[in-house]
């Protein structure tokens, strides 16, 4: 029997999680919802399904067994309770929620109705990531050092802080969540914001450089530095575990190792698809394979969301969630 799939929001991310549930024998894309009804038939008109303007009714008509939520960070409302409380299982994209919360009471309704959750930090799955993790789970890290340099996005939400949360809650909690699953909790973050050279731009009012530095439960330290003002170009990312004597700069796509008195990397394993590790989920009905829960995705998000608490108080922030 198929597995019943709907989406909330059909734009350009979602488009491509479409895509890759397409390709996948057992999964029937039913039902498309998103507030703008032309988008939506656009996207059943070549993936299929039922046309939906209200996730309501949506839920209402329809019996889905998995929901793919991909909204802009403030619309998140009360779709993701609703559907627990149906069964279905949950697919959201980063960041989960725009607060904690949100995040809390979405994640308090996945745990009381048992259902499977997944989060869209598709970075997990790489190979490099799996084997720069595998080296170091029994390595001692010092300190880590991460940037995300990029352009800025067209979307108009995108610029405004109260509607995307500003470049590190909606984009660069890639290389947050990155840091913490491979080098663990951050127990503490310090912030530094500044509107620096993209002040002319129509209706832009988030940061456009972030400096953050971190505390980690192992007793490691870690900067991160984070900037949207490279829109012709010439931007770039990356992660460095400094150990003792030894590096590993990690891109997402790659692990290196260096010096080459540090020794040799363990055998990369194949890239894994985030969607298919889902449905594969649903089909056994065990999560293990979830390289990212909701609850997991609302700790990443907490790491964010502090930053920017930090940076308009001037205060380091202590993180709470998960921890008694």
């Amino acid at each position: 029997m198929a597995i019943k799939v709907g989406f909330i929001g059909a734009g350009g991310r979602a488009r491509s999680h479409m895509k890759a549930l397409a390709a996948i024998e057992d999964v029937e894309l039913a039902a498309i919802c998103d507030v703008n009804g032309g988008t939506a038939s656009e996207a059943t008109a070549e993936y299929g399904g039922n046309v939906y303007t209200d996730h309501r009714a949506m839920f209402d008509a329809e019996s889905l067994d998995a929901l793919y939520v991909v909204v802009p960070t403030f619309a998140h409302f009360d779709a993701e309770t609703a559907a627990a409380e149906r069964g279905i299982h949950l697919f959201l994209e980063k960041p989960v929620a725009p607060s904690m919360e949100k995040a809390i009471e979405i994640n308090e309704a996945i745990k009381k109705a048992g259902v499977l959750s997944s989060v869209g930090y598709q970075l997990r799955y790489f190979g490099a990531v799996q084997q720069a993790r595998a080296y170091l789970a029994d390595k001692t890290v010092g300190m880590v050092v991460s940037h995300r340099w990029g352009g800025l996005p067209g979307t108009p939400w995108w610029r405004i802080m109260d509607q995307s949360g500003g470049q590190l809650v909606e984009q660069t909690t890639h290389q947050v969540d990155m840091i913490r699953y491979i080098a663990g909790e951050i127990e503490e973050v310090h912030a530094y914001y500044a509107l620096r050279t993209l002040g002319d731009v129509e209706n832009l009012d988030i940061p456009d450089v972030y400096a953050l530095s971190f505390k980690f439960e192992s007793g490691a330290v870690g900067v991160l530095s984070s900037t949207c003002v490279m829109r012709e170009g010439g931007g770039s990312s990356g992660i460095e575990f400094i150990l003792d004597d030894a590096r590993l700069n990690l891109t997402g796509a790659n692990a290196e190792l260096s010096p080459e008195s540090a020794g040799s990397l363990p055998p990369m394993p194949e890239n894994e698809d985030i969607d298919e590790v889902f449905v594969d989920a649903i089909r056994k009905g065990d999560g293990s394979a979830i390289r990212s829960d909701f609850e997991d995705g609302v700790k990443s998000l907490e790491v964010t969301l502090a930053a920017n608490r930090s940076a308009e108080t001037g205060n380091p922030m202590r993180l709470s969630f998960g921890r008694d």
